[in-house]
């Protein structure tokens, strides 16, 4: 043990890092909703005689939140596929909490798994209700549709108040569910004519949720491979949600191979870095 001040803070710079490392574990819920997203590939056989079920329907369809979860195809069997993303999710938030647990008591460093459970369950509410509520009060009441550069600063002062309320201790399930409906608001601005992009409405909401919870997750654990991670699977999510081009021979998959393929590679190499590390 030394007594040099310099050699001391060295020491004590390298604990904390070693317990940073020791408390990342987000490898494991990267591969677990990968390996959920691909097994969702045998329900999303495209229908043969397709309904545009996806199109039709008045505000209501808006607001039917299973509605949401699939493809972007017309599957044959879309509420096989709805239910089992429904399951996915929930299943994916319960185990990652456990894995959370299970490693804290195993390693000796837990990561409070609350504000991911927090973020996942109300921004599940957020994504699959909020933001279709949002855009349907937009498309149906039509009372202005702002110009880009006015959505752009609406939306920048909502994230910020949604930002504040985040960071607010007290009452914390409150104000993180305010803070929620303040991003889906935000986000629902990003559906207007002339900007446009789908966040998952046409059915890909489920990708939104995963989104959320890999950004709450990177924040918990103060990581920036994560964070990178949860930027490409959401950048990844945009492209194949918005993207015209089709490709044929993969059919419905490919809505879900892109995505499905970032968590399952990111996750595998948060992995390969933690045991190289250790």
């Amino acid at each position: 043990m030394t007594n040099d001040p310099a050699e001391l803070l060295d020491e004590l710079a390298g604990l904390r890092k070693r317990a940073r490392d020791d408390r990342h574990g987000y490898w494991f819920p990267l591969l677990l909703f990968g390996i959920l997203s691909f097994g969702s590939i045998p329900l999303s056989q495209p229908d043969p005689h397709p309904t545009d079920h996806l199109v039709d329907g008045g505000p209501g369809w808006w607001l039917n939140p299973l509605m949401h979860l699939g493809t972007t195809y017309e599957v044959t069997h879309p509420l096989a596929l709805e239910l089992y993303w429904l399951g996915a999710l929930v299943a994916g938030l319960v185990t990652t909490v456990w894995w959370y647990r299970w490693r804290a008591q195993r390693v000796g460093v837990e990561t409070s798994t609350g504000t991911y459970a927090q973020v996942a369950l109300f921004g599940s509410v957020a994504v699959l209700l909020g933001i279709p509520l949002s855009t349907s009060l937009f498309f149906e009441y039509r009372l202005f549709y702002p110009s880009l550069p006015v959505a752009v600063a609406i939306m920048l002062v909502l994230l910020g108040l949604a930002l504040l309320a985040f960071r607010v201790r007290r009452a914390r399930p409150l104000f993180v569910s305010v803070g929620l409906v303040l991003v889906s608001i935000a986000l629902s601005l990003l559906q207007l004519p002339g900007i446009g992009v789908d966040l998952g409405m046409g059915g890909m909401a489920q990708f939104m949720v995963i989104a959320l919870g890999l950004f709450a997750l990177a924040w918990i654990e103060r990581s920036v491979v994560c964070s990178v991670i949860a930027a490409v699977f959401a950048v990844a999510v945009l492209i194949v949600n918005n993207s015209p081009m089709k490709i044929d021979a993969l059919g419905s998959a490919q809505d879900v191979f892109l995505p499905a393929t970032v968590l399952v590679l990111g996750g595998l190499g948060a992995l390969a870095a933690r045991r190289s590390s250790s």
